[in-house]
């Protein structure tokens, strides 16, 4: 089941080549396919302030949707 367009998202694994960890949100932004036929998702990442922080693509597994049972929590980039 796809999830809806532009609702935030858990990523539920680390993509270290993109800075991004398990927990991160995201917002969901557009799905993709790419020439294998893999299907992608389209993320953009803000910081807790708001801040936009870049877009990512990543496989649309590596996503969730946010539960009532989730807890927000805070990293810190060194080369932010």
């Amino acid at each position: 089941m796809k999830l809806d367009l532009f609702q935030e998202v858990i990523i539920n694994r680390d993509f270290p080549e993109s800075n991004l960890v398990k927990g991160d949100v995201a917002v969901l932004n557009d799905y993709v396919t790419d020439a294998d036929g893999r299907e992608g998702c389209v993320l953009e990442i803000y910081t807790v302030t708001g801040l936009f922080a870049g877009v990512v693509t990543l496989p649309v597994d590596s996503i969730e949707v946010i539960q009532v049972s989730d807890r927000l929590s805070v990293r810190r980039l060194v080369n932010a």
